[in-house]
């Protein structure tokens, strides 16, 4: 037997089928704006019985937050005259003009919670028993909204990473280009006049080169492994240790730089040993950063202290000097790559301006932190906390 089309859609139970199963929501409105039918997607959308649906005001019915809040019927509320769906209603009714998939964005009361929706609508006008009608076809887009929104803020964070890696890339060049061409310099004036020099002014070069060497080294270390950070490709390897004997080896370590400016540098506990689970290699490269900054900044004969206390659930330790101190415009900038502060090292020593920045990160990959006090001509206290547990 061949079925008609036609005959089908003359049938009432086919309509019927066909608006119930449409995974759009179908609504029909009068011309004072009241819902007079709708399909089971609508209601299930709304989350509404259809005695609170039939008859009432589009705003009302669907859970309009302006009609929530203000207490008000749809078309008397303070966003009625900017409210797209109303507008689009009524030009479907006095101008016969479709509305064809416009966005309304707004909140609603559904299910007795306040809830942001994005609904993609439609309009066009219909005539039923000689009477003008409107039916609205909407569709729940929020989920493409809300994932579309979280494209672009990654998208906005990638462009600004990127603008970044291209800053780092043009000062990281800009920083090995002055060592590197006094290596090729002096490189080139030994081989040229190596016979002629005397000892004592090839060592003088040689201690240069030396130098030039290990900051260059340096520059490209922090480089790497700010990169490693950056990246999320860093691997922390922790083991237990007692954490007192760990500063007193990284403080002795450390003594070597500080004995060439006549300072000392002390370490003050209240207990002998302190179980800590940390990446040793990595808390290395935090105290050397942090002790290596309290000596180029601090004049000769000046103290360096490691004070370690118990805070919470915590382990604190400060480092402090009673060096030149960090001005109050420098301090919301210094744990930012190559952002170095406007106070000069007391000796010429060089910085690769991502000592800080790395220590903050290594800091927040161990889910501890660090914090820094400092005043003008009264020094710095740099303390840093690792969780205990």
């Amino acid at each position: 037997m061949k079925i008609s089309i036609d005959s089908l859609k003359d049938s009432n139970e086919f309509l019927n089928t066909l608006l119930d199963n449409i995974t759009s929501a179908i609504f029909v409105t009068d011309k004072d704006i009241r819902i007079q039918s709708f399909n089971d997607s609508f209601r299930s959308l709304f989350y509404k019985d259809e005695d609170k649906l039939l008859g009432e005001l589009c705003g009302n019915a669907i859970g309009c937050i302006y009609t929530v809040r203000e207490k008000a019927n749809c078309g008397s509320t303070s966003n009625c005259n900017n409210c797209t769906l109303r507008s689009s209603l009524l030009s479907a009714f006095l101008e016969k003009v479709p509305t064809h998939r416009s966005i309304l964005k707004r909140e609603f009361q559904i299910k007795d919670r306040i809830i942001q929706k994005y609904f993609q609508f439609s309009t066009r006008n219909i005539t039923f028993n000689h009477e003008d009608m409107v039916m609205v076809i909407v569709d729940d887009v929020t989920e493409i909204h809300e994932q579309k929104k979280t494209l672009d803020e990654k998208n906005q964070k990638l462009e600004i990473i990127n603008k970044q890696k291209n800053e780092l890339i043009g000062i990281a060049a800009h920083d090995l280009r002055n060592p590197l061409s006094v290596i090729n310099s002096f490189s080139e004036i030994m081989l040229e006049a190596l016979e002629d020099l005397k000892t004592e002014n090839l060592r003088e070069m040689l201690q240069i080169l030396k130098k030039t060497s290990h900051f260059t080294l340096q520059l490209l270390n922090d480089l790497l492994d700010f990169s490693k950070i950056e990246s999320g490709t860093l691997e922390l390897k922790k083991v237990k240790l007692n954490y007192i004997d760990f500063l007193k080896a990284n403080i002795l370590q450390n003594e070597f730089f500080a004995v060439q400016k006549n300072m000392k540098i002390t370490l003050e506990a209240s207990v002998s040993e302190i179980p800590l689970v940390f990446d040793p290699r990595r808390i290395e490269q935090v105290m050397n950063n942090l002790l290596s900054n309290a000596i180029k900044y601090s004049f000769p004969g000046n103290k360096i202290k490691v004070k370690v206390t118990f805070k919470n659930d915590s382990i604190a330790t400060s480092i402090e000097d009673s060096g030149q101190g960090i001005p109050e415009k420098d301090l919301p900038y210094i744990f930012q790559p190559f952002r170095q502060v406007s106070v000069k090292p007391t000796d010429n020593e060089k910085s690769t301006g991502l000592g800080l920045a790395i220590v903050k990160k290594i800091l927040d990959f161990h889910e501890g932190k660090i914090m820094v006090e400092s005043k003008p001509g009264e020094g710095s206290t740099f303390t840093f906390y690792l969780p205990l547990y």
